[in-house]
């Protein structure tokens, strides 16, 4: 840096990492605070501003303690970390907290670090007017080492004194903050100054915060100077950093980035914008190249790792190279290189390399590919052959295939057999890649392309969707075979559904349909049935009606499975498009043939069925169904399919059972977003909507809903109506009836557009009518109310019948009419499981029945409608059931039905719960949750706490009496 002269502001360059220099402001120490502000250092490059730390409370105090103090006191601090973990931001925020003081940068730099005093030339020179203050041998040695002047081999300790006493002058006239980043890379000269400088400030008004890497002390510094560790951000603490980047838990790949970063916010940061220019190129929902280490994570790393001894770097690539480096195996190879385990002690000391349950592993999974990266490529194939010499099984298997240059069949013959093995023991999610790597090698693009396939296939099934879409395509390219391309094409639009996309989908599985009708029929029959689905989740209803009819015409004829799977798409469609009683039979008659099957193909058959009996108002037998599938999906442990299979329950115990739905709903959530199906994290967030508008959450319903948008934004039509539903329900139940109509005859809208006839899904139409009513629109009302008793007679559905006796209650013109029409709803609620929709009921007879001065006849209904509601904890309900009652002149607390202790439970303690209460050990109950043994104790002593009980079979006793089980 150039010197500041006395007197008014100049233009300074500044020293930064690399070989930019660029400018920064400087003002006048004379005349108030010095500001010297460089371009962020290497790790905080594409770091927020400082204001928007995130967590780091601890190291905020420590730094804000010092800082808050200088204008009393001085004192040192040394931050450190491994690169990326924010030392840099740290030094901002310092400097952001620094309010009237001198605030002074200086960063060490890799390319000068040979240069003596480089770093203390920095801090001194903006200073240089308070050299005059100095001894005049201190002077004459400060000036020198700076190569102001001639002077023969300064003294070391004058420099250090002259330094110390620049600073101490500085911090006299104005308070001073210093502030060094990057110290491993300052020349040791200047390191040994400022360590001696940190020891002695306590009395100074100078403060000194110094920022360097974990492993880098090779002067003791930490040992001088009070020193602070920056550890791996909680995950919390990632979630909010990213959502500063407009990313959610909702969405997949955020929570790959915080998977992969580790708590480092560098790599969180960095991995967010390689996503946002992904996304923002057209790529597809399921494109990971994102996940390349970007500049700014490699530069950090590399510089690291070329501070390592060549034979730390040479043992180094051995560790990155390694899938499973046990220290026995570690120690032979690197013997047969003539290295030894004591050269990953310097990897060890610098933070790159870990040794945990007899395994030497890297730090951070960023740093194998920057590792390897560096590596030669014939030194890295070399690495390969040599662990695999070393190794057996499949363990060798996979070394040969990573020794590999170029297609090689007996490499790849060796990962088919491991694949199949893997798949044998229902290990898909290792057979998949399995496949993968020897299509990759497999010298037939023929081979390839089935290969490839197989990959795809256990992907989906275990749960990857996004590598199934992918190598999908990549089979596409190879496969000369039009019945494979007609298989992969099916698989492909069954990814492409669960991903997001299901116009994409649709689109996909027609096309391949048409294309290989005339080739195959049973295929093609296949292909179409698959695209019923997507077609009716983009909101094509008639468009599914008649694929699904195609499917069936051309399965005629056909057996097995593909006749199944056509008649299961036909039957769905038929009682979706409102030919319920058809499809009611044909759904029955499946059943049976599906039952008891453990493929995942036909559970997800038997799956489709149970949620198409749901359509057809047999809940009971549907939720019988699904437990069973869910019970064998967790056994088998193949949760691919559990998002799916828990929100079809959830829909089933929406009607009554809302603690175990909201359980299932938030469960599916949590298991569609860890395997990136958008579809599913859609479906299951206007599911937990609509129970938040039932409970009266209204804000918790809002933002589900924009939680949706956010995610699914247009691409899922076929949601939209649902999402519209949950918020004209939230809003009536907030005595906002303007509102809910406005919601709710947009979302009858599209229901309308779409073709959607069937109104068990639509279970917000008697809200509409009531919302109409109360704001005036009572033709609209009885239109709807109509409309409803159409349906009813047409499908031979209870709840259209049951919403449609409430709403003539609602119309009601004499107060005998709204008992007659009670009764009729008494009639329809005896057969079915709708404790809310009847209490709902209860509460507008009470209330028309009280209008036409019937407070005795009122009373009744009301009160049973208010207990319902406080059992089923529907809080604007229950309270305006409440003030019904008061108005009816029942002055007595309603007692008998407060909420049910299993409310209190959160989703998974009462997952936890419902396990134990069947009848599962803590071991079986871990496995079937996917938990570990200890979580599931731990939620137990919650439950048992919550629950009041002491013991299993009191568990079982309470959910039981709770509707939880049996």
């Amino acid at each position: 840096m150039t010197g500041v002269p006395a007197g008014g502001a100049v233009r300074a360059p500044v020293r930064v990492p690399g070989d930019s220099v660029v400018n920064g402001p400087v003002l006048a120490a004379a005349h108030g605070p010095c500001c010297v502000v460089p371009t962020a250092p290497d790790e905080a490059t594409s770091v927020p501003d400082p204001v928007a730390l995130v967590g780091r409370h601890a190291e905020r105090d420590l730094v804000d303690g010092l800082v808050d103090g200088v204008p009393h006191r001085g004192g040192a601090l040394l931050l450190s970390g491994e690169p990326g973990i924010g030392k840099s931001m740290m030094l901002r925020h310092a400097a952001a907290r620094c309010q009237g003081a001198q605030v002074l940068w200086a960063c060490g730099v890799e390319s000068e670090a040979v240069l003596p005093y480089a770093v203390l030339a920095d801090v001194l020179l903006p200073l240089r007017h308070h050299f005059g203050e100095l001894p005049s041998a201190q002077r004459r040695a400060v000036e020198g080492c700076l190569a102001l002047t001639d002077v023969a081999e300064p003294n070391p300790y004058a420099v250090c004194a002259g330094a110390l006493g620049v600073l101490a002058a500085a911090g006299e006239a104005w308070p001073l903050l210093v502030l060094v980043d990057d110290l491993h890379w300052a020349d040791p000269s200047s390191r040994q100054i400022l360590q001696f400088v940190a020891r002695r400030l306590a009395t100074e008004r100078v403060a000194l915060v110094m920022a360097t890497r974990s492993g880098q002390d090779e002067d003791g510094i930490r040992e001088s100077v009070p020193h602070t560790v920056l550890g791996p951000l909680t995950d919390d603490e990632c979630w909010t950093l990213l959502r500063r980047q407009a990313l959610d838990r909702t969405d997949p790949a955020a929570d790959r980035i915080v998977r992969l970063a580790h708590g480092n916010p560098l790599v969180l940061v960095e991995y967010a914008a390689a996503l946002a220019r992904t996304r923002a190129g057209g790529a597809e929902p399921w494109d990971d190249s994102w996940e390349e280490p970007g500049p700014l994570v490699e530069r950090a790393w590399r510089g690291q790792l070329r501070m390592l001894p060549p034979r730390s770097r040479e043992a180094l690539v051995y560790v990155a190279a390694g899938r499973t480096p046990q220290w026995p195996l570690l120690q032979k190879a690197l013997a047969v290189d003539g290295l030894t385990t004591a050269d990953l002690d310097a990897a060890e000391a610098a933070g790159l390399v870990r040794m945990r349950n007899g395994a030497c592993e890297l730090r951070h999974p960023v740093l194998r590919p920057v590792v390897l990266g560096q590596c030669a490529t014939v030194r890295r194939l070399e690495v390969y052959r040599r662990l695999a010499a070393l190794s057996t099984g499949e363990l060798q298997t996979w070394y040969l295939a990573a020794a590999a240059s170029g297609p090689d069949e007996s490499v790849a013959a060796r990962l088919v057999s491991d694949a199949r093995q893997a798949r044998q023991r229902g290990a898909l999610a290792t057979a998949a890649p399995a496949w993968h790597r020897a299509a990759e090698l497999s010298p037939d693009p023929a081979d390839a392309a089935r290969r490839l396939f197989e990959a795809a296939h256990d992907a989906f099934y275990g749960g990857t969707t996004r590598d199934a879409a992918e190598w999908c395509e990549q089979a596409l390219s190879h496969s000369p075979d039009p019945l494979l391309t007609a298989d992969i094409e099916l698989l492909r639009g069954q990814a492409c559904t669960w991903l997001g996309d299901p116009g994409r989908a649709h689109q996909l599985l027609v096309g391949a349909a048409r294309t290989v009708e005339s080739v195959d029929r049973s295929r093609a029959s296949q292909l179409y049935g698959a695209a019923v689905v997507p077609a009716t989740m983009d909101g094509q209803m008639r468009a599914a009606c008649d694929i699904a009819a195609r499917c069936d015409e051309l399965a005629d004829g056909t057996r097995g499975g593909r006749r199944r799977h056509a008649a299961v798409m036909r039957a769905r469609a038929q009682a979706l498009g409102g030919d319920v009683s058809e499809g009611r039979t044909a759904l029955l008659a499946l059943l049976e043939e599906t039952r008891d099957r453990p493929g995942p193909e036909e559970r997800q058959a038997t799956m489709e069925i149970a949620q198409g009996l749901s359509w057809t108002g047999d809940g009971d037998l549907a939720r019988r169904v699904l437990d069973t599938v869910i019970e064998g999906i967790r056994r088998d442990n193949r949760p691919a399919l559990l998002p799916y299979a828990l929100l079809a329950r959830c829909e089933v115990e929406t009607w009554s059972r809302w603690p175990m739905a909201r359980a299932d709903a938030a469960e599916a959530l949590r298991w569609a977003k860890e395997f990136g199906h958008l579809a599913m994290t859609g479906y299951a967030l206007v599911q937990l909507a609509r129970l938040d508008a039932l409970r009266g959450d209204f804000t918790g319903c809002q933002e589900r809903v924009a939680q949706y948008e956010r995610w699914c934004g247009s691409r899922m039509r076929g949601l939209a109506l649902f999402a519209r539903g949950a918020l004209g329900t939230s809003a009536l139940a907030a005595g906002d009836p303007e509102a809910a109509g406005g919601h709710l005859e947009a979302a009858f809208a599209m229901a309308d557009q779409m073709g959607l006839v069937n109104p068990s899904l639509m279970p917000w139409v008697a809200d509409l009518a009531e919302a109409c009513l109360r704001t005036g629109a009572r033709e609209r009302a009885v239109a709807v109310a109509d409309w409803l008793r159409e349906r009813a007679t047409t499908t031979g559905l209870a709840w259209p019948a049951a919403a449609h006796a409430r709403c003539r209650v609602m119309l009601a013109r004499s107060a005998e009419e709204a008992a007659d029409w009670l009764a009729v709803a008494e009639r329809v609620h005896a057969d079915t499981e709708m404790a809310f929709e009847w209490a709902r009921t209860r509460l507008v007879a009470g209330e028309v029945l009280r209008r036409f001065r019937r407070p005795s006849a009122a009373r009744e209904p009301l009160l049973l409608a208010q207990r319902t509601f406080t059992a089923l904890g529907a809080v604007p309900w229950a309270v305006r059931a409440e003030a019904e009652v008061a108005a009816t002149g029942h002055r007595t607390a309603v007692h008998g039905n407060e909420p049910p202790p299993v409310a209190l439970l959160t989703p998974q303690e009462l997952q936890v719960a419902r396990a134990i209460g069947e009848g599962l050990s803590n071991v079986e109950a871990a496995a079937s949750l996917f938990l570990s043994r200890k979580t599931i104790e731990a939620h137990l002593t919650r439950v048992y706490r919550k629950l009041g009980v002491r013991s299993r079979s009191d568990l079982a006793r309470c959910l039981a009496h709770a509707g939880v089980t049996g």
